[in-house]
């Protein structure tokens, strides 16, 4: 299943756009996949076999088009073939991914575990459970689970997931090392290598590493033409450089073709550094209307709404107490670091930064090098007067990654004047 490796997708996500294969694009190879299962169901329609390839079918091209309504055609498909054979390894681990593709983590543990406990020598089942534990805030057993994915197979699969572990717990040597390695490891699919190899661009841009970064996003797009987290990625290399305008030019065409929201939320923080205000207001609106089509679709998508509203909270027409009710339901759901930084940040933004510092601090718990998380602890603490402590977190962000992101640098660097912290 060439959605089994790294980190699973998210609706959301700038990195679920599959690479083509050699002589023909991912998506045909895809479409013509789901037409030719269609016309062996039309003779065959019981075959579970065959509605668990068509699940998987339509999963990956969810992928590829950005369009959720693909897992309402997954989970037709799954579903049929799980109610024919109840017992069947390979349908259950689909379910988890779909379950994790819609956010229902729960659910994703669930299917993983009985998919596990039916197969227990395979690798795959597990990386759904790693997935699934990771998004319910369970870091020490994703590790477990991800130790027995490399016991079982040393893959691109297994290496990525230990790697986003490493990198959760503050080892960002590590991870890229581990990411390099399952890049090398290879696969069957030219989809997930492209993948892999565009995260390898991602760890070293966290890292501030703005020529790796551009290495590992050529690298990619070499041999994977047009593939848009590489394209994203290095339209983020453009921003950090200050090519604002160029950056722009790039992402235009890739949020157009795929538009996940954090790219088309990307392209509208570029327009607005800019100073289009307008066309970064309609990007900014096209991110709701994304959403709201994802969550038709069975998606929840409440940490991805939460933190992208505290970010957009105090622009005007911003509901801040909604922004913050959004976040405490999304911790509720995946109590992960990210899901504490998101309701820190909207505590912060609603002006009760007393409130907002447990969760800022509880979102660097694990040591995690995220410079955002960082920089939103620092701020936190300058409102609430903590100079001493701001002063050494933001210096703590900057260290990590000087470039921030387009949206917070300006903040960020006021911060640092009013601190005395010195600018990178």
């Amino acid at each position: 299943m060439g959605l089994l490796l790294g980190r699973f997708v998210l609706a959301g996500s700038t990195s679920a756009q599959p690479a083509p294969r050699a002589g023909a694009t991912a998506a045909t190879d895809t479409a013509g996949t789901i037409a030719r299962l269609q016309r062996q169901l039309r003779t065959g329609p019981d075959d579970p076999s065959l509605l668990a390839d068509l699940g998987v079918a339509d999963l990956t091209r969810a992928r590829e088009t950005a369009d959720p309504g693909f897992y309402t055609q997954a989970a037709q498909a799954l579903e049929r073939s799980q109610a024919l054979a109840p017992d069947q390894s390979r349908t259950m681990t689909a379910l988890g991914l779909l379950a994790l593709a819609r956010h229902d983590f729960a659910a994703a543990l669930d299917w993983g575990e009985r998919a596990h406990a039916l197969e227990p020598d395979s690798a795959d089942p597990l990386g759904v459970v790693v997935d699934a534990s990771v998004e319910q805030g369970r870091y020490r057993e994703a590790t477990a689970a991800a130790q027995q994915m490399v016991d079982r197979r040393p893959s691109l699969a297994s290496l990525s997931r230990a790697s986003y572990l490493r990198e959760l717990h503050g080892d960002q040597s590590g991870a890229l090392a581990l990411m390099t390695q399952a890049a090398a490891a290879g696969s069957g699919s030219a989809a997930d290598l492209a993948y892999v190899q565009a995260l390898v661009g991602d760890l070293r841009l966290g890292r501030g590493d703005l020529a790796g970064a551009t290495v590992a996003y050529r690298r990619t797009l070499a041999t994977a033409p047009g593939y848009g987290p590489a394209e994203v990625g290095l339209a983020r290399v453009e921003g950090a450089r200050g090519d604002l305008a160029g950056a722009a030019r790039r992402l235009e065409p890739v949020a157009d073709r795929l538009p996940f929201p954090a790219t088309v939320a990307l392209l509208g923080d570029l327009y607005g550094a800019l100073g289009r205000g307008g066309d970064a207001a309609r990007q900014y609106d096209l991110v709701h209307t994304i959403e709201e089509l994802n969550r038709a679709n069975g998606v929840a998508v409440d940490l991805e709404l939460a933190r992208f509203d505290a970010d957009h909270a105090r622009d005007p027409g911003g509901d801040p107490a909604a922004v913050v009710a959004l976040a405490r339901t999304a911790l509720v759901q995946r109590p992960t670091v990210f899901a504490q930084d998101a309701l820190g940040w909207a505590l912060r933004q609603a002006g009760r930064p007393a409130d907002a510092l447990p969760h800022a601090r509880a979102a660097v718990a694990l040591g995690t090098r995220d410079a955002i998380l960082w920089y939103h602890l620092a701020a936190v603490e300058a409102d609430l007067g903590q100079r001493a402590e701001a002063g050494a977190d933001l210096a703590r962000a900057f260290a990590i990654n000087p470039y921030l992101t387009v949206r917070d640098r300006p903040a960020a660097r006021d911060l640092a004047g009013r601190l005395g912290v010195p600018l990178p």
